[in-house]
């Protein structure tokens, strides 16, 4: 009980920080446009201006209740037997316009025949998005984004791999707590729902980065019993964008 107390405490301090900022920005404006209009002639084209932030405050407080809600709230999983192959390949064809745009790389490794586990479809696509979405804002000048899935022994492993600026050591440890973020923007809360979300799925995620060297997330996935296979062969890596120029 005194855990989970000190944890929600955490929570509600970082929930109240979060909130604090876009509120201070909408008090702001809005005694800038209390100013604007006592004029004769207000101008209407600063006042337009100080609303549209004004909105993009409100859309920041809505998504970091939502992102809060969601990091506290049991969660509604529904496992249903999968084979992740499919999925990866999914969200990884979802991200490349973005990491063309963006100068990044992308490989895809998923080994052949890769046995089906118990998981919920929609969250670790959730799980998996964020951690792409991190290890592509890590490499704001492009980079190589790897992705790997591969059946080791008793489980389904698979990593999220970038060339960015890396994590520093002192920092590890903290990557999941809530509301803690080495990026200028979000909520801090991605990570905590990506943790949250595989342990629903009794599994694990790792971290290994080096300052300066990128990092590599691995979520580890228990195969059930009667799926145990032994360990296939890696299909050859190859550039999602060099499929598609083939195709």
């Amino acid at each position: 009980r005194a855990e989970s107390l000190a944890a929600l405490t955490t929570l509600a301090a970082g929930v109240a920080h979060e909130i604090n900022n876009p509120l201070g920005s909408i008090s702001i404006r809005i005694q800038l446009l209390e100013k604007i209009m006592r004029a004769d002639r207000p101008d209407k084209t600063a006042m337009t201006m100080h609303l549209d932030v004004v909105k993009e405050e409100i859309e920041r407080l809505k998504q970091i209740v939502v992102d809060f809600l969601f990091a506290v709230r049991p969660m509604d999983i529904r496992l249903m037997s999968e084979n992740p192959g499919p999925i990866i390949e999914e969200i990884a064809e979802l991200i490349l316009p973005e990491a063309e745009r963006s100068g990044i790389d992308v490989q895809l490794s998923i080994a052949k025949d890769l046995p089906r586990v118990l998981l919920d479809k929609r969250h670790i696509k959730q799980a998996l998005l964020n951690l792409i979405q991190n290890a592509m804002a890590a490499m704001a000048d492009g980079g190589t984004l790897t992705i790997k899935a591969e059946n080791v022994s008793d489980e389904i492993r698979i990593s999220i791999a970038d060339t960015g600026t890396g994590i520093p050591e002192g920092l590890l440890t903290k990557i999941f707590e809530p509301y803690f973020t080495t990026k200028k923007s979000g909520t801090g809360l991605g990570l905590t729902i990506t943790f949250k979300i595989i342990k629903e799925h009794s599994g694990d995620i790792s971290l290994e980065s080096k300052e300066g060297s990128g990092s590599i997330f691995t979520i580890h996935l228990p195969v059930p019993q009667q799926e145990k296979k032994s360990l296939p062969q890696w299909q050859d890596s190859a550039a999602i964008a060099g499929s598609q120029a083939e195709a």
